[in-house]
């Protein structure tokens, strides 16, 4: 009896945790990109490309949420800002100066948070990464990834997004290898698959040369980590996605 009343004591006095599953990120269209890469594709004389991303509470607390950009991969010339709780920010700020509070499952508003990006001209891609977190570990902290690419509209040889396709690895995480499977379009010059890290460094390049197929990519000498990789056809990049390495 006095251990059962020690082990209810025990409980009574133990910290209060959020059982919740934390924040997650969505797109304009509601879907879940909490991890995942958005892609926003323009000409380099729109005035602004502008990535939406909603936050949603999925616990049962009231959270404290803190934004961070991080640029992986910018394109020289360009500049690119956020938006945080009704407030928009200069290029030079990387972190949102207050926290945005929400409420259990409550979503974020237009304004709330939004991140645009100012081509000024330039042909090329940008990569940011937007990482959401708190200070008082109610979260884990979750990352999403926008990928800006602007290109020449009267480049005649660029593809038809339903002229080329890429799959996602598998496995993904990989460990020792993956595969991943690619199609090309018609009059194709000159096709790529890269891999990048996170700082933007490429540590792969594999030519492609057949209309379709799949790669057998060997990530052994790969340390753990997440990787960006792309597919380029005529010189320009028509897709990234992620790479995870876990061994």
């Amino acid at each position: 009896m006095k251990k059962a009343l020690l082990f209810i004591l025990i409980i009574l006095l133990m910290p209060s945790f959020t059982f919740g599953g934390g924040l997650i990120l969505l797109d304009s269209e509601g879907n879940d990109i909490t991890g995942d890469t958005l892609e926003l594709t323009g000409s380099p004389d729109d005035d602004v490309l502008k990535a939406e991303v909603f936050l949603f509470n999925d616990t049962d607390e009231e959270i404290q949420v803190y934004m961070k950009k991080i640029e992986i991969d910018i394109l020289e010339g360009t500049t690119n800002i956020f938006c945080w709780s009704g407030s928009c920010f200069p290029p030079n700020v990387y972190e949102s100066p207050e926290p945005l509070i929400l409420g259990p499952d409550e979503t974020s508003s237009d304004d709330d948070f939004y991140a645009e990006y100012f081509p000024n001209g330039m042909e090329g891609t940008t990569i940011i990464d937007y990482e959401f977190f708190c200070e008082d570990d109610s979260f884990e902290a979750v990352v999403v990834t926008v990928v800006y690419t602007t290109e020449a509209p009267n480049f005649a040889a660029f593809p038809k997004p339903n002229e080329w396709g890429l799959s996602v690895p598998a496995p993904n995480p990989a460990a020792e290898h993956t595969e991943i499977s690619y199609q090309l379009p018609e009059g194709t010059r000159s096709a790529y698959l890269t891999i990048s890290n996170m700082t933007g460094l490429q540590v792969a390049k594999t030519a492609l040369d057949t209309h379709a197929g799949s790669l057998i990519i060997n990530t052994s000498n790969l340390q753990d980590g997440v990787y960006l990789y792309s597919l380029i056809i005529n010189n320009s990049i028509v897709s990234t996605k992620k790479l995870v390495i876990r061994k």
